[in-house]
């Protein structure tokens, strides 16, 4: 049982860390660390309390902690479980789950009144399986639900990590925790420790890969954010110093044309003309390179999203025409908006589409789609082009990182300017590609107002 009770707080430890700010996140946690106290209600009564059979004083304590921790595992689990799962799923307004929290706490609160935990703890299985396997089954419902419904794939493999981990442990849990022992079967629960080593196992692949319970523990975009946080600085600096020596440049540069021309030296303007369209030429690169790692300031409003993505095409339009590339549009909902600020979102739009055409210099499709699910606007943008091989992938959002050809012309900066863009919008942007097949870019924003400005602020 100590193993037992270890991995279900270290489960708990892990959600927790992954991502603090998610209120799904801290529940799932509170359900795996609340089953936890049933492990360490079980040490104490098997193992700690014995050694004391002769001092009644810590007896009596260790007495009491055994009742408290198995009276949370067994009452306050299955109520976090549910609310882990109204939350998690998106199903149930947050002002009906507000009421519910009070709410559903009265059974819990009148167990206490007529069972309390001390000086005898007495469970009556036969009263308390009428409410808490409805709030199992209501949360293992919710959760397969919110899977089933689910159109944005990358969520949809976190959902079904989920749905993996939780939906088999608690199904168990049920079973051996409550359903066997009304019929007089009491030591089956000791089995849950195997199913507990499969939620951990699980909880474990998933935070790594695509997600549990919507958390993950990705490292790449953390440093991400730090990388890019840090070049904002470094290139306000950089591009202070290199404007200043570049306008020197320009000075001594024209002085030494006005005296070639004075005293007719052609050859000598021709050179200095050199130098002159070598120095127009960085002093546009350093505008680009400013432009796409400033720190952008967003003007919020509604914009329909439809139009942002035509003009983007339309900007494009020459390279789209010169190419064997078939548009393909799809939208429910034409009217559909989002609160954004219209001029980078379609600077993002732009970038990705380039991206595509580049990545179709023979032709093929590029398929733009613009779907709601829930509380959020869904934009995925596919090619059919060379994809991105498995050696690049985990880099593409790095700054100054590019697999193009002619890194004259690109600083590697588009990705992470998208990046950087979608994260102040409070936005997700998530990647799919195989080598040789395509590429489909996944971008995610919230609908309403207050949601973009607490995503900004919690990001």
């Amino acid at each position: 049982m100590l193993i037992l009770w270890i991995l279900l707080w270290v489960i708990g430890t892990l959600l927790l860390t992954a991502d603090f700010r998610s209120p799904s996140a801290r529940w799932a946690s509170a359900t795996t660390f609340l089953f936890g106290a049933a492990g360490m209600s079980l040490v104490i009564g098997e193992q700690i309390k014995p050694l004391f059979d002769n001092n009644s004083n810590i007896f009596q304590y260790f007495l009491l902690v055994e009742n408290i921790t198995w009276f949370i595992s067994e009452y306050l689990a299955p109520y976090a479980f549910i609310f882990f799962a109204l939350i998690y799923s998106k199903l149930i307004p947050s002002k009906y789950i507000r009421v519910l929290k009070f709410f559903l706490l009265i059974p819990i609160i009148g167990m206490l009144v007529f069972y309390p935990v001390h000086p005898t703890f007495i469970i009556p299985y036969h009263i308390t399986t009428f409410w808490v396997v409805p709030y199992i089954l209501v949360g293992i419902v919710l959760l397969i639900w919110s899977y089933i419904l689910e159109k944005n794939p990358f969520i949809k493999k976190s959902r079904l990590s989920t749905c993996l981990g939780f939906v088999p442990f608690m199904i168990i849990v049920l079973i051996t925790c409550y359903f066997l022992r009304i019929m007089g079967i009491e030591e089956s629960w000791r089995y849950n420790y195997w199913i507990v080593v499969f939620l951990f196992s699980v909880c474990i692949t998933s935070l790594f890969r695509f997600g549990f319970v919507g958390a993950r523990l990705r490292v790449q975009r953390q440093s991400l954010n730090y990388s890019i946080q840090r070049i904002l600085a470094e290139t306000s600096v950089m591009n202070h110093g290199v404007k200043n020596d570049l306008g020197k440049i320009k000075l001594y540069c024209e002085k030494i044309k006005e005296y070639a021309i004075t005293t007719n030296q052609r050859e000598l303007q021709e050179s200095i003309d050199v130098v002159l369209q070598a120095h127009e030429k960085m002093q546009k690169n350093m505008m680009r390179i400013q432009q796409q790692t400033k720190d952008q300031k967003l003007y919020i409003e509604e914009y329909r999203v439809m139009d942002m993505v035509e003009r983007s095409l339309h900007q494009l339009g020459i390279k789209l025409k010169s190419t064997d590339i078939e548009v393909v549009r799809k939208c429910s909902d034409h009217s559909l908006t989002m609160l954004c600020d219209h001029v980078l979102i379609e600077e993002v739009i732009y970038n990705i589409i380039l991206n595509a055409i580049e990545a179709m210099p023979c032709g093929g499709k590029l398929t733009i789609q613009v779907d709601e699910i829930r509380k959020d606007i869904l934009l995925i943008i596919k090619d059919t082009g060379i994809g991105i091989s498995k050696e690049h992938f985990p880099r593409i959002l790095e700054p100054f990182f590019s697999t193009k050809s002619n890194p004259r012309e690109n600083f590697g900066l588009g990705l992470s300017f998208c990046y950087n863009v979608i994260n102040k919008h409070g936005g997700k942007i998530d990647f799919y590609s195989k080598n040789k097949k395509g590429t489909t870019v996944y971008l995610a924003f919230p609908k309403k107002k207050g949601r973009v400005l607490w995503k900004r602020f919690v990001s």
